[in-house]
């Protein structure tokens, strides 16, 4: 009978303390529930690049494999290029060509202006001689002409023979004939240099054939850059700091214009995307702090610490553009709201698409 008793007692206590356990568990669980909010299927989330080709061809090497880690413009795939090449070979030799040509006009036209220039210079003092020489002989010619004058006064009043008239009438002839000449002379090297001056027509048409060439050369070297960037585009590169998540072409396979080659993230721009229940939203503020577990690494060896960095303003079921379901109207469906949290400790391997579970701890709404 004592052992009963005794026994008794000791069911009766552990009794007790089994109840007071099960009241502090349902006061945490109370407690947990207004000072946190718990979501189990959250996700690890990156931005992902797809890499695409940009013209047909065929892979000449594929310079990554899945896993690697690259800097922003390394090489990761290039496509055959020799055609696009030997393209912007014969149009780099177009180019010298017309450059030649181009140099040859140049030369032309500073030989023939140069030329033009002397043989103007050249006409104008000669002309300038010619007037000269004229202006001479003029003053010859009145000299000549008040000469025979006297002379013939001379001659009618017996004073001087024939002969001597006939002389002075013969000089002035002669001179008036030269008068006669270098007038004429003067005449012709006039219509010479205006004939000089008309053939800068052809300097005109030199430097039209100059702009062609720089209008051929403009057209060859755009071109030329045209085929310079269509080059570019078989050598495919990458635009950021990541890791190599997929390849899916490798050597000597066969792309189309925007068919994928590489698939790559920012190992830098991880985050966590959750789907709280709505009625929690009242309770969630920019920068709360997050104690996040992670299937990879199991609580209590590893826990990570974040915060809220995004409060999305649509239900999830708007952003993945669900329909609503056919019962919608005959019950009250639950949304849930998206938000996105930061680790500010990640571990060393991780990768977008793993799981991890968030606690996000709101009890500074409540003051404690």
């Amino acid at each position: 009978m004592p052992f009963n008793k005794e026994r008794r007692l000791i069911l009766k206590r552990l009794g007790v303390i089994a109840s007071i356990a099960l009241t502090a568990l349902l006061i945490y669980e109370v407690f947990f529930s207004l000072t946190h909010v718990y979501e189990y299927d959250a996700r690890i989330e990156a931005k992902l690049t797809t890499l695409s080709s940009r013209i047909d061809g065929e892979i000449e090497k594929v310079y990554v494999a899945e896993g690697d880690r690259v800097k922003k413009n390394d090489l990761l795939v290039a496509l055959k290029a020799r055609v696009q090449r030997l393209k912007i070979e014969a149009l780099e030799a177009d180019l010298i060509r017309e450059q030649g040509q181009r140099a040859k006009i140049e030369a032309e036209v500073s030989v023939f202006k140069q030329d033009l220039a002397s043989r103007l210079a050249t006409k104008r003092e000669a002309i300038k001689a010619l007037q000269i020489e004229h202006t001479t002989i003029r003053n010859r010619f009145e000299l000549a002409k008040k000469n025979l004058t006297r002379a013939r006064i001379l001659f009618q009043k017996k004073l001087t023979s024939k002969k001597s008239f006939e002389e002075e009438q013969s000089k002035t002839l002669i001179i008036e004939a030269e008068v006669d000449s270098s007038l004429a002379n003067i005449k012709v090297a006039k219509l010479e240099l205006r004939e000089i001056e008309a053939s800068a027509s052809h300097l005109e048409v030199l430097e039209a054939d100059k702009m062609i060439k720089n209008a051929n050369i403009r057209k060859i070297n755009n071109l030329k850059d045209q085929q310079l960037e269509i080059l570019t585009y078989h050598y495919i590169r990458s635009p950021i700091d990541g890791i190599v998540d997929s390849v899916y072409k490798y050597t000597s396979e066969h792309v189309e214009e925007a068919e994928r080659i590489i698939l790559l993230h920012d190992e830098n721009s991880l985050w966590i995307q959750a789907n709280v229940d709505e009625s929690q939203l009242r309770h969630l503020e920019i920068g709360q702090k997050v104690i996040i577990d992670m299937d990879a690494y199991p609580y209590p060896f590893e826990e990570f610490k974040g915060i809220v960095t995004f409060i999305g303003s649509v239900t999830a079921s708007q952003v993945l553009g669900e329909q609503e379901f056919s019962e919608g109207r005959s019950r009250k469906l639950t949304q849930r709201i998206p938000i996105r949290i930061k680790m500010l400790d990640p571990p060393e391997k991780i990768a977008p698409g793993m799981l991890v579970e968030v606690n996000i701890q709101i009890y500074d709404q409540f003051n404690f």
